[in-house]
């Protein structure tokens, strides 16, 4: 990774780094610490964020919701996390590298799959963790962690800027993190806002399983006059369970694209699981994959040729490889 990272960061340096750690949806966050605030006494480049951790192994109750990753992650710990961290402030040209480490844990959704306690206990107790509401309850029940902040929810109906929701440190002043509820606990976008500078003010949507764009937390966020959306973060499978689609897939990741308009659509939480256990025996929960050409023709079907749109800069990001967003 470190020839072609360091040539990428090179040709667009000063830009966030997406760095996909178990080929599904863990992900490190490097966002470039603004030059107005890095401290004099540190040569860090970035903020790393690496957020919803499962890095190997099982995930939830053996008999009851079991879920496997089919493919090993090879970063495995919060010492492997620390090592990505130094390859990215190394290809940065941080002569301090060796000696950078993880700023942030955050844990955006509160299934065993999105904060998986093997992995995040072997994290070091001193740092801090950023939590919603439900994910919090659960891991302050661990009583691992030593500095836990909650992050807030986006309300719609209370008139309050973006900006009024910063959970405060240890996330710094440029960079913000805000939940949109939707639908369904599960279908909800997370907004995260990095502002290198007071005028600038770019967007992540990070939705797992998708939110639907008539919800009026999403809506109401985009009416924002200044930010602009640089990527989401959003699956193309439809997954079912007990009768009901609980990812919105391809199609939904069409409509979030066509509403947010981002620079970039990542492609998250679209890695082959293996479901076993009685609930999800019981609810017969199966994926299946579309492709964007298939979200494309379906769109074009629906809506006609003349309200077409183009097609999105769709990135995958595979296992231990990063993506500069420019």
């Amino acid at each position: 990774m470190n020839d072609s990272l360091q040539s990428r960061i090179a040709a667009a340096p000063h830009r966030p780094v997406l760095t996909s750690l178990n080929g599904d949806n863990s992900w490190l966050y490097s966002f470039p610490i603004p030059p107005s605030v890095r401290s004099p006494s540190s040569s860090k480049v970035y903020y790393h964020v690496a957020a919803d951790l499962w890095l190997g192994g099982p995930a939830g109750i053996p008999w009851l919701v079991h879920l496997a990753l089919t493919a090993t992650p090879t970063v495995a710990d919060g010492k492997a996390v620390d090592g990505v961290v130094q390859e990215i402030e190394r290809a940065a040209g941080n002569p301090e590298a060796d000696a950078a480490t993880l700023d942030l844990l955050a844990l955006f959704f509160h299934y065993a799959d999105h904060m998986h306690e093997p992995t995040l206990r072997t994290f070091d107790a001193k740092i801090p963790v950023l939590a919603t509401s439900e994910a919090a309850a659960t891991v302050s029940g661990w009583k691992h962690f030593e500095n836990l902040t909650m992050s807030r929810d986006f309300d719609p109906l209370a008139g309050q800027p973006w900006t009024a929701y910063h959970p405060g440190a240890p996330l710094p002043d440029w960079l913000n993190v805000v939940r949109l509820k939707g639908h369904h606990e599960l279908n909800f976008a997370t907004a995260i806002v990095y502002s290198p500078s007071p005028t600038v003010n770019e967007v992540i949507f990070y939705s797992p399983h998708g939110i639907r764009t008539d919800q009026a937390s999403l809506q109401t966020f985009l009416t924002s006059p200044d930010i602009s959306t640089l990527a989401i973060l959003h699956g193309l499978k439809d997954n079912w369970a007990f009768g009901t689609q609980t990812t919105l897939g391809v199609v939904g990741g069409l409509a979030l694209q066509r509403l947010a308009r981002p620079r970039y659509w990542v492609k998250s939480h679209d890695a082959p699981l293996v479901y076993t256990g009685l609930v999800m025996f019981l609810g017969r929960v199966k994926d299946y994959w579309k492709t964007i050409d298939e979200g494309l023709e379906k769109e074009k079907a629906e809506k006609g040729a003349e309200s077409f749109g183009d097609r999105p800069n769709f990135v995958e990001v595979e296992m231990n490889q990063s993506f500069v967003l420019v």
